[in-house]
């Protein structure tokens, strides 16, 4: 028993080991999240400037094809005044052109204010784009020390679990399930020496005859108060 209690408290010096390993690659996360957060938020503004942009570069090449289709007419309607043969078609003729006149008018004014809308649009998207360029170039140094630093508490993980599993071996495979219960629960140390005539994780006081039987068979009991493992240093 002395044997398996030494192989146990061997294991879960290995399993503290492994949790606070675990502890320091869970600490990057928030870390790669704020970065990454810092840089949706720019990716975002620049997705929306270039929606803007698109939309404005459609009414743009829109408005223009209808500019063009109005002046087609105009010179149509100029054309036929040079042989209408009567004042009512020169009438027609003229009120025709006056109308697409009126409308082209129309059409390039508020083609300036697209076209103005839509170099603020650049701007607004090429400012966006040359923040995000100097936050990616700003953040690759940081992401990769991240990363380093990832990979090599992987590696200290690995060889802590290896480490750990060849130890779990020897011993008994009941005792090692209740043990793994109570540390997952715990997500801390599980097996704890006797304080006196007290649990050495509650303080709790243990009755004589489990304490006997502890001392005695160097046996390994379960705290009534707080649920771990105890056992007499001895």
């Amino acid at each position: 028993m002395l044997q398996e209690l030494e192989t146990l408290l061997a294991v879960q010096a290995d399993d503290l080991e492994i949790h606070g390993i675990e502890d320091r690659l869970a600490a990057l996360a928030p870390r790669l999240k704020a970065l990454d957060q810092k840089r949706s938020r720019i990716a975002s503004d620049l997705e929306r400037a270039t929606v803007v942009v698109t939309a404005e570069e459609k009414k743009q090449a829109f408005l223009r094809d209808k500019i063009a289709e109005h002046k087609a007419l105009i010179d149509r309607n100029q054309a036929q005044m040079d042989v209408v043969k009567t004042m009512r078609q020169a009438t027609a003729a003229v009120a025709q052109m006056e109308e697409a006149k009126r409308i082209v008018a129309t059409e390039e004014s508020e083609l300036v204010a697209i076209n103005r809308r839509l170099e603020e649009a650049r701007s607004s998207a090429h400012t966006h784009q040359t923040a995000l360029d100097a936050c990616t170039a700003e953040q690759a140094e940081a992401r990769g020390a991240v990363t380093a630093e990832q990979a090599a508490l992987e590696g200290e993980l690995a060889a802590a679990r290896a480490k750990r599993d060849a130890k779990a071996v020897g011993v008994p495979a009941g005792l090692l399930g209740k043990y793994d219960k109570i540390r997952i629960r715990r997500r801390a140390q599980a097996a704890w020496a006797v304080k006196g005539h007290a649990c050495g994780a509650c303080d709790t006081a243990v009755p004589m005859q489990r304490r006997n039987q502890m001392s005695t068979k160097g046996g390994i009991d379960v705290c009534e108060a707080c649920g771990v493992l105890m056992y007499f240093a001895e």
